[in-house]
């Protein structure tokens, strides 16, 4: 390889935190894709999306990245000079949860065990249980045991029949991880239960709000058609 050809290898990597496999490292990026105002035939703003996808050379899984910025969104540099402002987060693999309608201890909680997934499968499953017993609480859950504030929260009619098992599946390997019980742990049995803790919170948290938010647009909507 020329040393022109290397210099253009490390210019794509970049430290980034592995979320499968929890090493910070640098990444190659394998894809870009760019979309903002120059794409727009009228546009009142200048504003830029990109996407980049990063390759992790330990576990060999990817990373995807959303980079934001606009004219609205300024920083102070040194001199007094201003400079665009970048959001970025990573939008998958998931490791937090954005929805202002999720509290934000169990938001808090949720993200900290996703984050402690490629790390400590043990930990992890512990968090999450932790998370499950948190959100059980901020719906009016007073029993002792989690299995009992899981039964107090589904005879509410809060939890539908499968996430009522749901539950019950993450409390059995949260309670596995927490008191060493002989039931082999693997990877795939982290992913699913953290998938589960995330339906749980998207159907008493996130689908209502995205629900009353509709209503109220459309409530909106018919108020101006009316008038």
């Amino acid at each position: 390889m020329s040393l022109r050809s290397m210099d253009l290898a490390q210019e794509k990597q970049e430290i980034i935190k592995c979320f499968h496999c929890g090493n910070e490292t640098p990444m190659q990026k394998v894809g870009e894709y760019t979309w903002g105002s120059r794409d727009v035939e009228f546009s009142e703003i200048d504003f830029l999306y990109k996407y980049e996808l990063f390759a992790c050379p330990v576990c060999h899984k990817v990373t995807l990245r959303e980079t934001y910025s606009d004219e609205t969104m300024m920083n102070c540099c040194d001199y007094d000079q201003l400079s665009y402002f970048d959001e970025r987060s990573i939008l998958f693999p998931q490791n937090s949860i954005e929805s202002k309608s999720v509290p934000q201890k169990i938001k808090e909680a949720y993200s900290a065990a996703l984050k402690t997934k490629g790390i400590d499968k043990f930990i992890c499953l512990m968090a999450l249980r932790r998370t499950l017993e948190l959100l059980l609480k901020d719906k009016g859950a007073t029993k002792w045991g989690l299995k009992d504030k899981i039964e107090e929260i589904a005879a509410k009619g809060l939890l539908p029949d499968t996430l009522k098992e749901a539950s019950s599946l993450a409390k059995l390997l949260g309670d596995t991880a927490a008191h060493d019980k002989e039931l082999e742990i693997d990877e795939h049995d982290v992913e699913a239960m953290a998938e589960f803790i995330g339906f749980i919170i998207e159907y008493l948290y996130i689908v209502p709000d995205k629900i009353n938010t509709y209503k109220k647009r459309l409530d909106a909507k018919s108020s101006t058609q009316k008038e």
